[in-house]
């Protein structure tokens, strides 16, 4: 019996012309994207690295100006000397000197260097002209990864890297909120409207539950993976096929670590999937409570700007932030841990957190369908509210 509605529910949703809106929406929109910004080159990591060098210039000026009537400014200009010393190194290596390994052993001498200006207080150097702890970190990570993989530098060695994390930067969030609510905002309220003999086949309501969310997440995340992977196809074709094996930085417990693009497109996706069943949960809870397909939207939306709203006001309520778990690129890159100011928000903590919400979710499914699941007087036959 299941099955047999499970197949009834894939032929609705094959027909429903909003799926095939939103299917279409999520091919285009990777294939669109990456033709559109392929066209941009990203900034080369030797241009990179000459802006960096001339930003230590300016640096090196302010502490030449102190460091004769201060003696703490002094140290620190000892230490920055080393340091514009290294990027010049740095610049030569990736460029005409073509030493991946000198480039990764000099660039983790800066990063030990800076950490060290940090530990004394960065005294003399201007507030704007700082390397962020952060960066210093994110930076050491990629630098240990390549070294430890043995893997060459070049000038766009990150490019590939580039269009992914900008991609998933847009979709995630915000926008994927809405794709997946907009999908499953007619779960019931599609059979409520359009009666078929369906409606009294003989299944229990939790059943016909998993069954609409098995067909909506397959058919929400099959196009989710089929627009990318044409999309990472195209971008795959233009560049180079190696570079896929650079890193990306993720935050993890507290520090960030460079993992590779193919297990952060796993974790990524795995992230997004179990986003879609919480909204799916979501959306039929709210189709049962308002009945309304347009109320699931909107106030799905409301839900996810509640902690923007509160830290607008100044309230720091932490039990909040699981609502923006959702955008899992945030928390991947550890924007989202930095933007609550929550330092434990990282991947596993948020995976564990969304399978608690989507078991709470469907646990108040089932008690409301319990609740409004009641008999009449004995002559009238029983009544069900979904």
């Amino acid at each position: 019996m299941f099955w047999k509605f499970t197949q009834f529910e894939t032929k609705l949703i094959l027909k429903n012309r909003k799926n095939w809106f939103i299917a279409a929406f999520l091919l285009l929109f990777f294939v669109l994207f990456f033709i559109y910004y392929s066209q941009e080159t990203p900034i080369p990591l030797t241009d990179k690295k000459r802006t960096e060098t001339q930003m230590s210039y300016a640096v090196f000026e302010y502490l030449d100006l102190q460091r004769h009537d201060l003696p703490e400014v002094a140290e620190v200009y000892d230490y920055h000397t080393q340091i514009q010393s290294l990027l010049g190194m740095q610049l030569w290596f990736i460029g005409n000197g073509n030493d991946s390994e000198q480039y990764i052993e000099n660039g983790l001498e800066i990063n030990r260097l800076r950490l060290k200006v940090h530990e004394l207080g960065n005294n003399g150097i201007p507030d704007h002209l700082i390397t962020p702890k952060e960066e210093i970190l994110k930076e050491d990570a990629l630098l240990h990864y390549i070294k430890d993989n043995n893997l060459p530098i070049e000038s766009d060695s990150f490019s590939t890297n580039h269009y992914f994390t900008n991609v998933l930067t847009m979709l995630s969030g915000l926008l994927f909120l809405v794709i997946v609510l907009v999908s499953g905002n007619e779960m019931l309220i599609y059979e409520q409207r359009h009666q078929s003999v369906m409606r009294g086949f003989p299944l229990s309501f939790m059943n016909k539950v998993i069954s609409k969310l098995m067909v909506h997440f397959v058919h929400t995340y099959t196009f989710l993976l089929l627009g990318f992977t044409i999309g990472g196809i195209y971008v795959a074709t233009k560049f180079n096929a190696g570079e896929f094996s650079f890193p990306i930085l993720v935050y993890k417990n507290e520090n960030y670590i460079a993992i590779s693009t193919g297990k952060f497109l796993l974790y990524m996706f795995l992230g997004l999937g179990l986003a879609i069943i919480v909204l799916l949960a979501l959306s039929i809870l709210l189709n049962m409570l308002f009945k309304n397909a347009f109320a699931n939207i909107l106030i799905g939306l409301g839900i996810y700007l509640i902690p923007d709203i509160a830290m607008a006001a100044g309230l720091k309520a932490t039990f909040l932030h699981p609502i923006k778990y959702i955008d899992i690129y945030k928390v991947l890159s550890g924007d989202l841990a930095l933007e609550l100011g929550n330092s434990r928000i990282d991947y596993w903590h948020v995976m564990v957190t969304l399978g608690i919400i989507a078991v709470v979710l469907l646990g108040g499914i089932y008690a409301i369908n319990k609740i409004t699941y009641h008999r009449v007087p004995k002559h009238a036959p029983l009544v069900k509210a979904f």
